[in-house]
């Protein structure tokens, strides 16, 4: 079956950063409304008066039917805004929301007019309820618009953070290749000399050829969001046979990946690096042989997995490279990295997204 390759949405979780709407004086001024709309509710909506027998039992009624609708009104618009955000599904966002909203409504005011009826026999008719109904969605619309407005500024404002945060990965990123780079036409016409003076040495010439692809490489897609993961898998077999002229048989890379995934996107020189971390912070010897393997697992994820054997003597880790990519999927296809270290493996599990920004 053909990998789809689309994006998922985020998933909902109360530890949501739009859960901020229940801050404390949040959760002041809603306890006092609910209590407010809770009092006046006996004799608004029944005409049962503050000083008759029921009036106790009418209460406890409306305090919960409001603190029921309130909270889930509140939770359901929590829900649909993580799971389609504003930006993105605008039309979606509001139908949902406005289904889910309605529907929860009337199911607990309909409980609500049943036990009024059958505990205190208020004297409720058709008409009555259906006021009763139309009342409480257009006080539920009212409060939840508050919420949505709220969760529409976050997620403006994480937006604006998440573009900061590429930015500057972006900027490091640059700035790294930059530092290897020096005068790109004065390094490609000292390869193409270079490759003239070896003429006839195989293994030169194929080096030099390769180097030469990944810098053009470099340059050519230094601006790009994000590539096809059949170019990334070009540029990262130069990059494996420029590191194998150097490590030998010390070091392998295996390579699986099923056709239908290489239309797939991935943020430029997402493989180097982590092939480059893997090299930077593991020993490489007769004894140790390095082995980075890149496959699909079984959720349609890609993997990057190395066996590990730490350098003693290793030079502290930035972390860096693996907050450059973590950043930069977060910020693209608001996706999540995962990152999985044991004694014997180090692995990186990278989402699949369509989208080629």
């Amino acid at each position: 079956m053909r990998k789809d390759c689309m994006s998922t949405q985020k998933e909902f979780s109360r530890d949501s950063p739009y859960a901020l709407i229940v801050r404390k004086r949040e959760i002041f001024y809603r306890f006092f409304a609910i209590l407010f709309i809770a009092f006046i509710s006996p004799t608004v909506d029944y005409g049962v008066s503050i000083t008759s027998g029921p009036f106790m039992i009418v209460l406890l009624i409306s305090f919960l039917r409001t603190a029921i609708i309130w909270h889930g009104s509140m939770y359901i618009i929590i829900f649909c805004t993580t799971t389609f955000p504003i930006f993105k599904y605008p039309a979606k966002l509001l139908l949902i929301q406005l289904v889910l909203l309605s529907v929860f409504v009337i199911l607990i005011e309909s409980a609500e007019i049943v036990a009024m009826k059958y505990l205190v026999n208020a004297p409720l008719s058709d008409h009555d309820s259906k006021m009763l109904i139309f009342t409480s969605l257009l006080i539920t619309f009212l409060i939840s618009s508050i919420y949505a407005s709220v969760s529409f500024f976050i997620q403006w404002k994480e937006n604006l953070l998440r573009a900061q945060n590429l930015e500057k990965a972006n900027l490091e990123a640059q700035y790294e290749t930059l530092k290897a780079q020096v005068n790109p036409h004065f390094l490609f016409n000292s390869l193409n000399t270079l490759l003239s003076m070896v003429e006839g040495n195989d293994d030169a010439e194929l080096y030099i050829e390769n180097l030469s692809e990944f810098m053009r490489f470099i340059l050519q897609n230094r601006d790009k969001q994000s590539i096809l993961l059949e170019e990334e898998l070009s540029v990262t077999n130069q990059y494996v046979y420029l590191q194998k002229s150097r490590f030998g048989q010390k070091f392998f890379v295996e390579t699986k990946i099923p056709d239908q995934y290489l239309t797939c996107a991935i943020p430029p020189l997402t493989l180097q690096m982590l092939i480059e971390n893997a090299i930077k912070h593991n020993e490489i010897s007769h004894e140790h042989t390095l082995t980075i393997r890149i496959y699909v697992n079984n959720e349609e994820q890609l993997v990057v997995e190395n066996n590990l054997k730490k350098k003693i003597d290793a030079e502290p880790s930035t972390g860096i490279g693996l907050k450059n990519i973590k950043d930069r999927y977060q910020y693209l296809f608001e996706k999540t990295i995962d990152i999985y270290e044991s004694d014997t493996i180090f692995r990186v599990i990278l989402p699949l997204p369509s989208q080629i920004s």
